[in-house]
């Protein structure tokens, strides 16, 4: 994996994708999936299957249902340093968003080259910022619930509707395509 544009942690879109790739080539088909995020990513990854490593080790957890059962992959760092970084054109997606601040929702419409967790995550960013615009911090992507994924789905409108939130510092979004809720992102602000 590599780092996004002038970022200098490897952004967790990237770790998102990557895992459920990887799961879906060893398990086939797996849903009801729990991705949370503990901290920053700086090097390459690695996934460790069934042992626990130790907590301050830990970058992300996967939690999900394969034929098989519900199982669990943590992904801790490695001593092996990100050596590529890529264009991550963001602005592009803000550019089509449309936001409705009294609904508390942001629309995206039409397809695009992005994969739905980088739309997903970017336009939980955006409402974020149109909707808190006196907190100083950055909102970060800390956990995403969906019973199922696609990466690239097909449709004519990903919306997210702000739902809930706990002190400012752990909000609730509901991720829907064509109006149909799909799963649920949270964010944090440091």
């Amino acid at each position: 994996m590599g780092y996004k544009g002038d970022r200098n942690y490897i952004h967790g879109s990237d770790i998102f994708n990557e895992t459920i790739s990887w799961l879906i080539l060893e398990k086939k088909d797996i849903r009801d999936i729990d991705f949370m995020f503990h901290r920053f990513a700086y090097s390459q990854l690695m996934a460790i299957v069934g042992s626990t490593p130790p907590k301050h080790e830990i970058v992300a957890t996967c939690t999900f249902t394969s034929s098989v059962a519900c199982e669990k992959v943590y992904l801790t760092e490695t001593i092996y340093p990100v050596i590529s970084r890529r264009p991550y054109p963001e602005d592009e997606m803000l550019k089509m968003m449309d936001f409705n601040l009294s609904e508390r929702r942001v629309l995206l419409h039409g397809e695009n080259s992005f994969s739905d967790i980088e739309q997903w995550v970017a336009l939980t960013k955006a409402l974020h910022y149109k909707l808190f615009p006196k907190l100083s911090g950055k909102w970060i992507f800390v956990r995403g619930r969906f019973p199922d994924y696609f990466s690239h789905s097909k449709c004519q409108e990903r919306s997210i509707i702000f739902v809930s939130e706990f002190n400012y510092k752990l909000t609730r979004c509901d991720a829907l395509r064509d109006g149909t809720k799909v799963g649920e992102i949270y964010f944090s602000i440091i």
